[in-house]
């Protein structure tokens, strides 16, 4: 790793990088970042409380596709889905994007990456960290002793629905017709 990248992995987390001297250098960046400054995130909690730490790498793989390597973990608070009350959840995430420059970059990327599509000159890190953060919500967050006793419960009988007479189709007569 060069001395630029290693300077650079002590300096703040930044929020903005040029992504094609980031890949170049290998850099890297460690740091954490308020959850207060990811506002798409706050939409899934209950308080903007807490911090998210982060590691990413930029480098390349085999063939020479552009990456953006990282995991973040972030302690949030989220809604118990049965009893209301808040609920600590860990959110964990480990990423591998591939950096291309244009929608048409991302359809011919490897398939085994997500694309992040950067600037030439710039490529914003927060947007890309809370993405991440985001897609490793739970679909319920909910406290383990809310749960548990619902989740080993015997499923309850199924109701057999109800048959009911379809309403007047106005094209019975039609229908009538055809059958004659």
């Amino acid at each position: 790793m060069s001395t630029i990248a290693r300077i650079m992995s002590h300096a703040l987390f930044p929020v903005r990088v040029d992504p094609l001297k980031s890949v170049e250098q290998e850099a890297e960046f460690s740091g954490s970042i308020a959850v207060s400054k990811l506002d798409r995130l706050q939409d899934f909690l209950q308080d903007d409380s807490g911090e998210a730490q982060v590691e990413i790498q930029f480098g390349h793989d085999e063939q020479g596709t552009a990456l953006l390597r990282g995991k973040s973990h972030a302690n949030v608070r989220m809604t118990c889905q049965r009893c209301m009350n808040p609920v600590e959840v860990a959110l964990v995430t480990d990423f591998e994007l591939g950096i291309v420059f244009s929608d048409e970059q991302a359809k011919h990327l490897d398939k085994q990456y997500e694309p992040v599509i950067a600037e030439h000159e710039s490529l914003e890190l927060l947007p890309v960290i809370e993405d991440e953060l985001i897609l490793s919500l739970p679909m319920y967050a909910y406290h383990k002793e809310c749960g548990d006793h619902e989740l080993v419960d015997t499923p309850k009988e199924v109701e057999k629905p109800v048959e009911t007479q379809a309403p007047n189709n106005p094209f019975s007569v039609l229908e009538q017709l055809k059958k004659q």
